[in-house]
């Protein structure tokens, strides 16, 4: 039997839910669980109601909409994304990925087809940080204590309003682990330009990359900006400045696709008429695996010890706790990639350079995610578009996905 989505309902969807929490300049602001992010909640159970689907709330407030198999498998294969927001975000992030897997689960329940294991199209609590990023996800694959509750974006009353507004508690957060899940599946759009720039359709994700992120102080000497010769200065913002944009240079010729990034920089004492005697400044930089990133880190800090030889300064580094990388699981890539073949959706394998509810999912099932392009990389903006093509093309994808998965945990 073939199986297809609804077109117009899948993408009419869309644009009701965009409604919720419109911003005048065609944005969504939707933190989690405020009194929008609560309506789009209600949305969403609404709309599983309405497919005759089982809806499902977990302590965490993770929603789940269940299309059981006959009778309900003690295992499940889940998929979906995130309703909240960004700030003045945009219509797409999050959003389209649980969309196209409600999509996919109203199809397969229209065309008779019972699941030989149950499949749950899922919208995680908090993905965006508005209290403290993953927040979801992280209950879910069992990574959130009592202590990290203490500690959220949020005045602690304002987080127990939040949570009880959702019918949920600090407590009930912690009963949310889950060792049911065969498999996770999840679509996002790209917010970057890869895609767009190279014609290809589909992004295979195969690793969210980790993040390390390290305080970098230079030491140099304050002196008269007028009287003390050029050659003289131990400037400790001229190391800076050199260490800044030869990392860029090397990371770009050694590292691709890696990238590094100086956000934030800071001279004292701060003084027109001062030579800089202290920079500090923030350096992250982002790879795919731990081996990469070792070599990364190891050539940067090399790097900055040649530049403060340079110019006669003293480095001092401290490095804030590293998000690890997570690697896709092999067979759901294959799941994903086998259907856009049968699709004829070209496709590729790429890093995802931004965090994903994926890469906590991955520490409790086999895990993957696939990206659909984003127009001129645009994203947590009111801009961010992807195409109705390439957003039919995603849910298309996300049920060709959940077939193979079937296949392979009947």
């Amino acid at each position: 039997m073939t199986h297809t989505i609804n077109e117009e309902r899948f993408l009419s969807a869309l644009r009701e839910l965009a409604q919720i929490g419109a911003t005048a300049d065609g944005g969504v602001s939707r933190p989690a669980l405020t009194a929008v992010d609560l309506e789009a909640r209600e949305w969403f159970r609404r709309k599983t109601a309405e497919a005759g689907l089982n809806y499902a709330i977990d302590g965490a407030g993770n929603q789940s909409a269940i299309l059981h198999s006959d009778p309900p498998s003690p295992k499940r294969i889940l998929a979906g994304s995130h309703l909240d927001s960004v700030p003045n975000g945009g219509r797409f992030d999050g959003a389209l990925g649980v969309l196209v897997v409600l999509e996919a689960l109203r199809a397969l329940k229209e065309n008779g087809r019972i699941p030989p294991v149950s499949i749950e199209a899922i919208n995680f609590t908090d993905e965006e940080s508005a209290i403290m990023g993953l927040m979801g996800s992280r209950a879910m694959s069992g990574q959130l204590s009592a202590s990290d509750l203490t500690s959220t974006r949020l005045p602690q009353s304002e987080l127990d309003s939040r949570l009880a507004a959702a019918g949920i508690s600090r407590e009930s957060m912690q009963t949310a682990r889950r060792d049911d899940v065969l498999a996770f599946v999840e679509l996002h759009i790209e917010q970057g330009t890869r895609l767009e720039t190279a014609g290809i359709q589909i992004g295979v994700v195969n690793a969210i990359v980790g993040i390390r992120a390290l305080q970098v102080r230079l030491f140099g000497e304050a002196a008269h900006a007028g009287t003390m010769p050029m050659k003289l200065r131990r400037d400790a913002l001229w190391g800076a400045a050199q260490f800044v944009l030869r990392a860029r240079d090397m990371v770009m010729r050694q590292f691709t696709p890696g990238v590094c990034n100086v956000g934030i920089i800071h001279a004292e004492p701060g003084a027109y008429n001062i030579v800089p005697a202290q920079v500090t400044f923030a350096l992250e930089f982002r790879h795919g695996s731990e081996a990469e990133m070792d070599q990364m880190q190891s050539e940067l800090l090399r790097l900055l010890d040649d530049c403060a030889g340079e110019y006669d300064l003293r480095a001092e580094v401290e490095a804030t706790p590293p998000v690890v990388p997570a690697q896709m699981d092999e067979s759901v890539m294959q799941a994903i990639e086998q259907a856009a073949d049968k699709l004829s959706l070209s496709r590729q394998r790429m890093l995802s350079f931004a965090g994903h509810d994926t890469q906590n999912m991955a520490r409790i099932a086999p895990a993957a995610m696939y990206f659909v392009p984003s127009v001129a990389g645009i994203s947590h903006n009111p801009n961010e578009l992807t195409s109705d093509a390439d957003c039919v093309n995603g849910a298309k994808l996300m049920l060709g996905t959940l077939l193979e998965l079937l296949a392979i945990y009947a």
